[in-house]
Order: structure tokens, then C-alpha cells, then sequence
């Protein structure tokens, strides 16, 4: 990222309220001092369009072509639903563009779906940090704006709140891979809706997390993926926030009901035993590392995570991130 790059923001979900747009674009006007070339594409806003969309299908493809042809970074204004309704709908020649572009791209919750496919389309390595809006709450944009402008190519995280969840506990040896996901949900629907099958799983690991998302729903995802051979291939599992309230909800209504009393010590880990079982006989355990500053929340150290990048676990949980990420 230059002094002249072109940042451009885009509505791809979700709108800003009246009160976050005028919040939005005063710190638009903040950032113009050190980038000038600043555009939000805006779009039009029509009585009947839906109140939970920016705008309709259509307009918001139509921004995102225009946001596309000059962006040196491209910015998701807002999280929230919709991303999947306009990159289902990227051409070949949308996706010549910006492979010939190559910009900056991020994205969080529902934009997981942007950031994922542009990886498994065009391998450019985007990242799951932020929505534009969200730059305004978050105490380590300025670190991101470092990565992107190729100042840091490996960093790490290390907390004492990593956990390996069993029954494998941690692994004896660092565990390489490259790092996809984000939002479980999204992520599962970007998999169904554009069809996604790389050609194999074993080279990745799977970073998720969620929100209002309760036993069942989080059943159901799981089962997609499993489905798709994910866990049985991939590297290693790292989980964000989860609703674990609504999940201790729905265990205690079930074991009332059934008149069990199963005691589990993380829902994903009972969700999946099965793979795990059979992993553990082919003596390729699936390790999952449960971490505390991935997710939705304002976190004051949020991991930053390149999609696609070389990522390294190492068998102490910290987890390091290895570039160039730009270029």
C-alpha cells in the first residue's frame, strides 16, 4: 500500500445504519489524509429492497464491478447477509480483472464468503480482519495496515487461553498448512453455493468461528463438511467464539429429555468423535486448538488471518502466520 493506492469500499451485505454511515464516512475522511484515493461506492437505495440488504442483488453486483477496476484495496463495508447473493454471480472476466489487479482484500462474518472464494478461484491470498466499519472499534488496524504494505511478512499469536481440546491433546511435532475459513456458516454455504472442491483437503487448515448459531444448527454445518471429507483430511482445526451458551442450552434440554447425563468438553470435538475415532486408528489424528481472540467480540489482540498463507501451529498452540502476503 502506497500514498496514491486506491481504497475502495464497497457494500456487499448488510447496510450501515444512518448513524454508522455518518460515523463511516467520517472516518473515511480520516483516512483520506493518508490515503487520498478514497471511494465508497455507494449504492442506491430503493423503497422496496429489503432493510437487512445494502440494496438489491443486482446493484450491489453492479458497485462491486465498478469497486473492482481500480482497487488497489478493496473493502467490505459491513458484515451481516447477502455477500453469496453477488459472488455466485462474478464472471470469468469479473475474476480476469481481479486477478490482474491483485488488491487487498478483507473481510469478516459474512464476507468469509469473498475472502475464501477469491483464494480458491485466483490463490490470492485476502484476509479474514474487519469490515471497513469495524476499523473504527478494532486497536489493531494499524498492524493490519502494516501487513498490506508488505512492512511485516511473519507474525504470530501466543495466549495462555490456547487450548488443545482432546482427546488428542496437543501434537508433538508443528503443524504447517494454509489457512482458510472464517465464519463456519458462510463458509459452508460458500462450499454448497459456488460448488467449491479443491482438489484435495490435506493442505489446509481450518480456522471457524460463529454466532447465533445453537446445537442443532451447528449439527447440521458440521455434517455439510463432513460430508465435503474435510475433517478427515484436514491439517488441524482452530476454533474461535462459539455460542457456548446456547449450545450448554440445548445439551441440558436434551440430556432432561433423554435422561442422560453426558458430559462433554467441547460440543465440536462430540460432534465430529467419529472422525476423530477413525483418524486416530489410521494414527493421523485430527488436532483442534480452541482459541479466545478469533471471532465476533472486540478482542484486544483479534487475529489477523491470511487466507491461503503458509500457517504454522506449533505444539505449545501459538500460532504464526508466514508471508509475503502482498505483492
Amino acid at each position: 500500500m502506497e500514498k496514491t493506492s486506491h481504497i475502495n469500499f464497497v457494500h456487499t451485505s448488510s447496510p450501515t445504519s444512518n448513524a454508522e454511515q455518518k460515523q463511516f464516512l467520517k472516518f473515511v475522511e480520516t483516512m483520506k489524509k493518508d490515503f487520498p484515493e478514497i471511494e465508497v461506492f455507494d449504492v442506491e437505495r430503493k423503497a422496496i429492497d429489503l432493510r437487512y440488504l445494502a440494496a438489491s442483488e443486482n446493484e450491489r453486483l453492479k458497485k462491486f464491478r465498478q469497486a473492482i477496476r481500480t482497487a488497489d484495496w478493496l473493502a467490505p463495508i459491513y458484515g451481516g447477509t447477502g455477500c453469496g447473493d453477488i459472488v455466485r454471480y462474478l464472471s470469468k472476466e469479473d475474476l480476469s480483472l481481479i486477478k490482474k489487479q491483485r488488491p487487498i482484500v478483507n473481510g469478516f462474518s459474512d464476507t468469509t464468503f469473498l475472502i475464501n472464494y477469491l483464494y480458491f478461484k485466483l490463490k490470492l491470498i485476502t484476509f479474514s480482519f474487519s469490515n471497513a466499519y469495524g476499523f473504527l472499534s478494532h486497536g489493531n488496524f494499524d498492524f493490519f495496515k502494516k501487513i498490506i504494505s508488505g512492512e511485516v511478512d511473519k507474525y504470530s499469536y501466543e495466549r495462555k487461553a490456547y487450548k488443545w481440546l482432546n482427546p488428542n491433546q496437543g501434537p508433538k511435532e508443528k503443524i504447517e498448512g494454509m489457512a482458510i475459513g472464517g465464519n463456519l456458516t458462510t463458509f459452508r454455504d460458500l462450499l454448497d453455493v459456488c460448488d467449491i472442491r479443491p482438489r484435495s483437503w490435506v493442505d489446509y487448515i481450518l480456522f471457524i468461528e460463529d454466532v447465533d448459531v445453537d446445537l442443532e444448527d451447528l449439527h447440521r454445518i458440521l455434517i455439510s463438511l463432513d460430508a465435503k471429507d474435510i475433517f478427515m483430511h484436514i491439517k488441524a482445526v482452530v476454533i474461535g467464539a462459539m455460542d457456548e451458551r446456547l449450545f450448554k442450552q440445548s445439551w441440558l434440554k436434551l440430556n432432561f429429555i433423554f435422561g442422560k447425563r453426558l458430559q462433554v468438553d467441547h460440543i465440536f470435538e462430540y460432534l465430529i468423535s467419529d472422525v476423530i475415532e477413525e483418524r486416530n486408528d489410521l494414527r493421523e489424528p485430527l488436532y483442534i486448538l480452541n482459541v479466545d481472540n478469533f471471532g465476533h467480540g472486540i478482542f484486544k489482540d483479534q487475529m489477523i488471518i491470511p487466507i491461503g498463507a503458509k500457517t504454522i501451529i506449533h505444539p505449545d498452540g501459538k500460532i504464526e502466520f508466514e508471508g509475503p502476503f502482498v505483492g
